[in-house]
């Protein structure tokens, strides 16, 4: 809609509601008296969103606060307007369709953030979590309505000054799960924050009752002859690699009415055939060339040391003359545009060579792009130049990475099938890599080199490990290398291959696992064979396809199962990221409710232990000061104290295993803190440690002043978990 338009809606919008008000006797109309206004079947633009306003005031309790508020209305398959309140305390936006569904909520407090610390500075938000939970729940009593409503599926602290706690949630209808997903954030002043999956497009036609006409039994078995798992080689993460069967049948749902199997890939992917996508991309230029020093300042040893890495790296003839006798690179109609040096480490002394070479796309070489797209962009004046980026060793001329980029987007039907793109890759990749290819075969794993890229995975013991890959794409009509990079880890090991169950075992566990779920699911609807006026202002938009909610049973936690360990035989879960922490060890304990409530704030250790009598040490300190700012925890050591010390909590070179002591934990917390400054002032402070030198004077007296100690401590005295927890709550507390 143009501007001028929402302006005079504005207008109109201003003058029938302050008309009412003006009226002797009379105040704003409420939003009951709106409701109950008789609908006229051509109600007023300004009538309609008096009434849709009045109602929004009413389900959120916005009041009469705010000394500004606008209004823009989205046209569309699925209308929407969007509110806008200002005033001198805050700014607020609610996005809601035409029947009143609130589909997302902003509220932004007008404060300048200048008084903000951005060091160490975590705290409890200023509610508590069963307050949250309980604003949460009137909440979803007041944005849905019958037959909607709101679950609760996962809660997280965020900790600052300005702290609050944000929930997850799906939205049922009728009682049944939906694809509908919801964010929450309530904190200090109410709800903050709002916003539905849908609010981009709400789903069309009518609800379906929530009775099944097909039983649960039936919709088991359709979903259980859907189910694939393949055996492949799987990382843990720490460089070994075991045996799982995975999932990676399609998308099945089994239809509530019939109970038959539907392939909802297969189903989706009707609708999006021919559809043409570019998979070339841009963007692996490296930086420019650095500019040479000249001059007589004398160089220090460190300066010469690296320097001397640039002392055998082929220049750039070289470079270019060694990757023009690579026929499938066809470089012949390409002109060399840069060639530029970076070191990949100032230990190693690698240097990476980044070469960018540029040709014109021509009617007689269009790549397999489309003739007419060429002929549009030629009458457009489209610049048509292609751009071609090789990575190499600047030392040994080793390729590492090709990428290509082309003008157009739109390409023909290819030329060549998978055979003939299949062989040159292979004569490339046995030049380029000879040693990975040597342990290399063209990946046949479901969802593995099906489009138009060729992967090829290490195999061992006749199993691929699809983590150790090389990626290459052909051009359909000429052969040559358009893409190639890969990941490899040679130090990989693999754990036995012997004894493994089948795939029948692994089958029934990983179903036992699952559990068959009925409810809403969203599923397209071809609207231009449709003759159905519901789809008309669809159709008229461009729409091919609109999605619908409809009845099914699938397999409930999908996700969250992650294969089957193909030697215990046992299903494996996902690994779920902790956002809170819970113990069975801590019921005796005089801290606690301390622990617990750190523990849901995220702030503890994964487990289901906290050992609060053991020794803090170094690792276990960091790990809690990391969670408490909100920070990553690195599992190796090394990159743990680096961020340690980043943060101004440790040294880098810290012994990670080391106990830490009261007052080095509370000099911790408080160097990079707000009250670090003050804390290291000297002469000013009286001990309020007993034993504390004079140097700790001044942390020991804030710490007293938090709560984190008190003048009977030792400061020396080796701290245990429990204590830890105790004093940094103290801290987050205050």
């Amino acid at each position: 809609m143009k501007r001028w338009t929402v302006l005079l809606l504005c207008l109109a919008l201003v003058a029938g509601l302050a008309a009412p008000a003006l009226a002797e006797g009379e105040g704003p109309k409420a939003a009951e008296e709106i409701a109950a206004a008789p609908e006229d079947a051509e109600q007023s633009m300004d009538a309609a969103l008096a009434a849709l306003t009045a109602q929004v005031k009413d389900t959120l309790s916005i009041g009469d606060e705010y000394t500004d508020f606008y209004s823009n209305y989205y046209d569309g398959a699925d209308p929407s307007w969007d509110l806008n309140w200002s005033g001198e305390e805050a700014q607020l936006n609610v996005t809601v369709r035409p029947d009143g569904t609130v589909t997302s909520f902003y509220l932004w407090p007008n404060s300048s953030g200048s008084d903000r610390f951005y060091g160490f500075d975590p705290a409890f938000p200023p509610l508590s979590r069963a307050e949250a939970e309980e604003q949460a729940a009137a909440q979803m009593e007041r944005l849905f309505t019958d037959p909607e409503s709101g679950r609760i599926d996962g809660v997280r602290t965020v900790l600052g000054a300005d702290g609050s706690y944000r929930f997850s949630g799906t939205v049922l209808e009728n009682g049944l799960e939906s694809p509908v997903s919801f964010t929450m954030v309530i904190d200090g002043g109410g709800l903050s924050s709002f916003y539905r999956s849908d609010s981009g497009g709400a789903y069309v036609g009518p609800l379906p009752a929530p009775e099944a006409a097909a039983d649960e039994v039936t919709a088991a078995e359709a979903l259980a002859g859907a189910v694939e798992l393949e055996l492949r080689w799987v990382s843990d993460g720490e460089g070994a690699a075991r045996l799982m069967y995975m999932p990676v049948g399609p998308r099945t749902v089994a239809d509530a009415a019939t109970g038959e199997a539907v392939d909802m890939d297969a189903l989706y992917q009707s609708f999006e055939d021919g559809v043409n996508y570019s998979k070339a991309f841009d963007g692996v230029g490296a930086a420019e060339e650095a500019m040479a020093a000249d001059g007589g300042a004398a160089l220090t040893e460190v300066e010469l040391s690296s320097i001397a890495n640039y002392a055998d790296v082929l220049d750039q003839q070289a470079i270019d003359e060694a990757l023009r006798t690579i026929d499938a690179l066809g470089l012949e109609d390409f002109e060399l545009q840069r060639c530029s040096y970076a070191m990949d480490g100032e230990e190693e002394g690698d240097v990476t060579a980044s070469v960018r070479y540029t040709a014109p796309m021509t009617e007689e070489k269009l790549y397999g792009y489309s003739k007419s797209a060429f002929d549009d962009a030629v009458a457009y004046g489209q610049d048509l130049t292609i751009y071609k980026y090789i990575t190499l060793d600047a030392k040994t001329g080793d390729i590492r990475s090709v990428s290509t980029s082309y003008p157009l987007w739109e390409k023909e039907q290819d030329a060549l099938g998978l055979v003939d793109r299949l062989s040159p890759a292979e004569e490339f990749l046995k030049l380029a890599v000879p040693q990975l290819m040597a342990q290399a075969k063209p990946c046949t794993l479901k969802g593995y080199g099906e489009g138009e890229e060729l992967i090829f995975a290490q195999v061992h013991e006749g199993y691929f490990y699809p983590d150790n890959s090389i990626t290459v794409h052909v051009d359909p009509t000429f052969g040559t290398v358009d893409q190639f990079y890969y990941n490899w880890d040679e130090d990989v090991t693999f754990a036995s291959a012997q004894d493994i169950i089948s795939e029948k075992e692994a089958l029934a566990a990983y179903e036992d696992a699952l559990e068959v779920t009925l409810g809403y699911v969203a599923w397209p609807i071809d609207i231009v064979a449709a003759d159905d006026p519901l789809y008309d202002s669809y159709i008229q938009w461009g729409y091919t396809y609109v999605e619908e909610l409809r009845l099914a049973y699938y397999y409930g936690g999908v996700g969250e199962v992650r294969g089957v360990d193909a030697l215990t035989g046992e299903a494996e879960r996902a690994e779920q990221t902790e956002e809170s922490f819970a113990y069975d060890d801590i019921g005796a304990v005089p801290e606690k409710e301390m622990i617990e409530t750190l523990g849901l704030a995220g702030v503890g250790f994964a487990g289901g232990q906290f050992q609060p009598e053991a020794a803090l040490t170094v690792r276990d300190a960091v790990t809690l000061l990391l969670q408490a700012e909100g920070s990553y925890v690195p599992e190796r050591d090394d990159e743990l104290l680096a961020r340690a010390a980043d943060q101004r909590f440790a040294a880098a070179d810290s012994d990670a295993d080391k106990t830490v002591t009261r007052m080095e934990f509370i000099k911790m917390i408080l160097t990079p803190s707000r009250y670090g400054d003050a804390a290291q002032l000297g002469g000013i402070w009286a001990a309020s440690f007993e034993d504390a030198n004079e140097g700790d004077a001044g942390y020991a007296a804030i710490a007293a002043a938090l709560g984190m100690a008190d003048g009977s401590a030792n400061p020396r005295e080796e701290l245990t978990r429990a204590a830890a927890a105790a004093i940094l709550y103290q801290f987050m507390d205050r």
